[in-house]
This record gives C-alpha cells, sequence and structure tokens, in this order.
C-alpha cells in the first residue's frame, strides 16, 4: 500500500475502507497541505480551551491522531476524550496508538455525527477537521448543532475543512497548488487524478463564508478564521459570547 491508494476506486467511490485506514496517516499527511501544522494549531489551543480532567470530543476522529498530539502536550492533565467516527476499523488503529498515552478515559463511539444523540455531555472542546466537508450541508448543520447541544456553555469548537474559493480564479490557483504540494510528498500524477475522480459527489467543499455561516447558524459564537491556505481553513468558535 501507498499514498497512492485512491487509484483503486472509480468515480465517485471513495470510500474509508479497511486499506484505507492502513495507510491514512500517509495519505492524508501528504493530501492535506499543512496538515501537521494545522494538528499542532488545534493542539496548542487545547492548552487554553481544556482544564485538567477536562473532555475533547473530536466528531470524525478517523486514527486519533488528534488526540495523540494533545495527550504528547499535556499527558499530566489527565484531559478526557470523546472520539466518534462512523468507521470502527479507524477507531480500532486510535486504541492502538492512544492507550499507552492515556492519563484520562478515552470513549471510542462507532457513530454517525450527525445522528442524535451523541455519547458524551458538557464538552470543553469539540472538533471536527476535514469531516464535515463529507456530509450533505443540511446534515454539517445537524452535526453542529448536536456539537453545541453537547458542549459545556464555555466550550470551544474547531473546525478544519477545504472550502470552495468564489471566484474561479483563485479556484484554479487552489487547486493547481493542492496538486503541488501533492506531487511534492510523492502523490504520482495517476493518483492525483484518480482521487479527484473518486471523489466527485462525495466531497462537498462550501464557500468559506458559507462555512461561517452554518457554524453559527448551529448555535456557536464569534467564529473565527485561525488558519487559511488556499482552499484549506480552520475555524474557531465558542459556544457563548465573550
Amino acid at each position: 500500500m501507498s499514498v497512492d491508494i485512491a487509484e483503486q476506486f472509480d468515480t465517485g467511490g471513495w470510500e474509508f475502507t479497511p486499506d484505507v485506514v492502513q495507510v491514512f496517516d500517509e495519505h492524508v499527511r501528504a493530501s492535506v497541505p499543512f496538515y501537521d501544522d494545522i494538528q499542532n494549531l488545534v493542539a496548542e489551543a487545547a492548552d487554553w480551551l481544556v482544564p485538567a480532567g477536562g473532555l475533547v470530543a473530536d466528531l470524525g476522529a478517523s486514527t486519533g491522531t488528534t488526540a495523540r498530539r494533545i495527550l504528547e502536550r499535556q499527558r499530566e492533565r489527565r484531559i478526557r476524550f470523546a472520539l466518534y467516527d462512523d468507521q470502527a476499523a479507524m477507531l480500532d488503529r486510535a486504541r492502538v496508538d492512544l492507550e499507552p498515552l492515556a492519563g484520562g478515559s478515552i470513549g471510542y463511539h462507532v457513530a454517525r455525527i450527525q445522528d442524535a444523540p451523541l455519547a458524551h455531555e458538557n464538552a470543553d472542546l469539540t472538533i471536527s477537521l476535514f469531516t464535515l466537508q463529507f456530509l450533505p450541508l443540511h446534515e454539517r448543520l445537524d452535526a453542529l448543532r448536536l456539537a453545541r447541544a453537547h458542549s459545556h456553555d464555555s466550550g470551544a469548537l474547531i473546525v478544519a475543512e477545504k472550502v470552495r474559493a468564489r471566484d474561479s480564479r483563485w479556484a484554479e490557483i487552489a487547486n493547481d497548488a493542492s496538486h503541488d504540494v501533492k506531487a511534492a510528498h510523492g502523490i504520482s500524477d495517476s493518483a492525483i487524478r484518480a482521487k479527484a475522480r473518486s471523489l466527485r459527489g462525495v466531497l462537498r467543499p462550501q464557500s468559506p463564508q458559507s462555512l461561517v455561516d452554518t457554524i453559527e447558524a448551529a448555535g456557536w459564537q464569534s467564529p473565527e478564521v485561525l488558519f487559511r491556505w488556499h482552499s484549506w481553513t480552520v475555524v474557531g468558535a465558542f459556544a457563548s459570547q465573550a
């Protein structure tokens, strides 16, 4: 297996299969520009947003990379985690990597994040990194509303997404720049094209403003862009006004 795994999928057929799970960390690092920097941004923000013994809810945890980054920074604070993914194989992989690091409890929940009820309450930090972009727009709103309902009133939200530029000229630059990053990480031209074909109708990026509007419509307050590189953005928000 390699980062070229997308070549095994037909048009519009991308899925997080067990084969993808085996190479997921390598694949996503090669596919998402500044992936490690975004993970580090979230882990560092947790220094301020998650108190000792606090709870992090990860909606779309995949292999648990974000939880691992936070735990590596804050092993003595006994932070708790509620990890959600609709693929059991992802959470099985996360469990193997996280259990040796865990200072507090970790719950692993095979579930769709847009369907009530969620298993946790009063999250201090809710994160959803590169997950909502695979849901229909109305289900993203459902997921974010559920996340707000299960957040502590002083809680925070961090969402990372691929977004669609409003102007086609910027969109063209963003698309080619992202391809250059993938090629620099060893993904072949044929695999880049195969991934794009496999994501047709599966990945549904919205505009940056639409993402912010969806976050606000779900009841989160004061959304702020924390990071942006072409089509890749990180937005933070709070459960209540300052």
